[in-house]
């Protein structure tokens, strides 16, 4: 359009029946006209852009703040620093240098003789296969509650999701509300048993022979040949316990302490416990917050694949503890 008004001008068309014929008006033909004559210009004009909202430095300022604590939101960088930015904008200046907000891996704290004896145990099932850990057999207790640690989210890069600075450290809490068994296999999740009171030795003892055998047998490891995984709790390791898994003829896998991200169960509570935290339970009951875990639990065993999905992490978890010294 402007080379077809610019043309009938140089014709010597006047401007006003120029801009009648190509239907625009009188002001635009005349822009057009002195753009050409001025600047030898057809096209737009360059534009400058818009104004950039913050300083290099303020950049710089909003990124060591991150660094300097990678649980730091948005929100608080901006307090801390007095900046008349929108978060969204902090955001994108944090993913710039490729820091991006995810959720925080939770993890005990480890001793140093906790990390050399998890390193022992990894370094013995480094190169194990996913096929041979389908043998083993995953359990373990965990305490439902209306409230718990919700993870916080942490600005990081691309894999170091594992690297201490960027994880979550978290004590063991004395909050009791409904607390569970449950055990996992290649094939699926098995049952899941409510536990009512302290859990003892002997009522520990009579859940391995009450309610895991009968599943293993007539279930998944018909033949009884199979690795149980259970962790080093005092309870677990009584006199009492030890010898009713040797009457039982029950293999065992050697665990470490603190091996709870190693446990793959533990990803099937962390998943019950999310669709828990939006159910809105505060101040239910023990027997219906019960209901609530079974019906996740149930939920979860009609779900095509994922222990085996789980099962076949085990290998690069066990790198990841290579990798990260313990």
């Amino acid at each position: 359009t402007r080379v077809q008004i610019l043309t009938l001008v140089q014709a010597g068309r006047t401007r006003r029946s120029v801009a009648a014929e190509v239907g625009c008006s009188l002001g635009s033909v005349t822009r057009i006209v002195r753009a050409f004559l001025q600047e030898a210009r057809i096209g737009d004009a360059a534009r400058d852009g818009r104004r950039r909202r913050t300083t290099e430095e303020e950049d710089r300022l909003i990124v060591a703040a991150a660094c300097c604590d990678p649980f730091i939101t948005a929100k608080e960088i901006r307090q801390e620093l007095g900046l008349q930015i929108s978060l969204t904008t902090i955001r994108e200046r944090l993913r710039s240098v490729g820091l991006r907000s995810r959720m925080s891996c939770q993890r005990p704290l480890l001793t140093r003789q906790n990390k050399t004896l998890r390193l022992e145990f990894v370094t013995r099932h480094l190169f194990w296969t996913t096929e041979e850990w389908m043998n083993v057999v995953f359990t373990d207790e965990s305490t439902f509650s209306s409230k718990w640690d919700q993870q916080r989210r942490v600005w990081r890069p691309d894999c170091a999701r594992f690297e201490p600075e960027y994880t979550q450290h978290v004590a063991a809490s004395d909050r009791r509300s409904v607390n569970v068994w449950g055990v996992i296999t290649y094939h699926g999740l098995g049952p899941l048993i409510r536990i009512d009171g302290a859990l003892t030795a002997s009522a520990y003892a009579d859940i391995l022979e009450r309610n895991l055998i009968p599943f293993i047998l007539d279930g998944p490891f018909p033949d009884g040949c199979f690795i149980f995984q259970h962790d080093r709790s005092p309870i677990h390791t009584s006199r009492m316990v030890r010898q009713r898994l040797e009457e039982l003829c029950i293999q065992e896998l050697p665990w470490p302490p603190k091996g709870a991200d190693f446990n793959i169960i533990e990803n099937v509570w962390g998943l019950m416990k999310q669709q828990l935290a939006r159910r809105q339970l505060h101040g239910a009951s023990q027997d219906l917050l019960w209901e609530a875990v079974q019906e996740e639990w149930t939920r979860l065993q009609g779900l095509p694949g994922i222990a085996s999905t789980l099962y076949a992490s085990l290998p690069a978890r066990a790198r990841n503890v290579v990798m990260a010294g313990g």
